[in-house]
């Protein structure tokens, strides 16, 4: 195997991290709202702190090239699926 086909599923695993991080505390944002005493202030920085941290963690990688940029986002979106999937059958 290359060098790069390990670097590709590094990325690929970054972007999973990532989209957990980022997916997953939009769930803990989610709900958590019913019992805030705050909500949009809760939302607000929820939704800045996810973000700040999602770009900070994507800077390096697209710094690297767009394939390696394609391979952290295939990761995002796929955990995004998978925490989709997740929650439906939790709630069903």
């Amino acid at each position: 195997m290359s060098e790069t086909f390990f670097q590709n599923i590094g990325f690929l695993f970054w972007g999973v991290a990532l989209g957990f991080f980022y997916f997953g505390g939009l769930w803990f944002t989610v709900r958590r709202l019913t019992t805030a005493k705050y909500v949009a202030l809760w939302m607000l920085a929820s939704f800045v702190i996810r973000n700040l941290l999602v770009v900070i963690g994507f800077y390096p990688v697209v710094l690297q090239g767009w394939q390696s940029a394609l391979f952290c986002l295939a990761g995002f979106i796929m955990i995004r699926f998978v925490l989709i999937h997740r929650i439906k059958v939790q709630f069903n």
